[in-house]
């Protein structure tokens, strides 16, 4: 109860939204990429809740967005994830290193792999 009312304030959301970034950033620059995908995940949950509970400027919570950084994805897109997010230039030479992979995404339809991961670019509505 003592955090309740963080919950209730953008402003305050927003640096518990900046310790989970720089957390997920630390994790990407020492290799560990599970930890950066819980991380980043967490981001987009609380980017959602401020938009849609707090500042009213979005419907609903993404969950697919949500999930897809934190189960579906590729390295590229995670880099890529946090490097949009932060000021600095620190994900610049990781970034050079991942952005030739190719893209990767979630799908779950009856015509996707069993894993539910595809070629971003060949991901269609099911």
């Amino acid at each position: 109860d003592k955090f309740a009312n963080v919950w209730k304030d953008s402003a305050e959301m927003k640096i518990v939204l900046s310790i989970f970034l720089s957390a997920g950033v630390q994790e990407i620059l020492e290799g560990r990429y599970s930890g950066a995908r819980k991380n980043a995940a967490i981001i987009r949950y609380l980017a959602d809740y401020i938009a849609v509970h707090l500042k009213q400027t979005q419907a609903l919570m993404n969950y697919p967005k949500i999930h897809e950084v934190h189960v579906g994805g590729d390295i590229h897109t995670l880099v890529k994830f946090y490097r949009r997010r932060i000021p600095c230039s620190c994900l610049e030479k990781t970034y050079e290193q991942v952005k030739t992979m190719t893209k990767m995404g979630a799908c779950y339809g009856p015509k996707c792999p069993s894993n539910g991961q595809v070629e971003r670019s060949k991901t269609f509505y099911c």
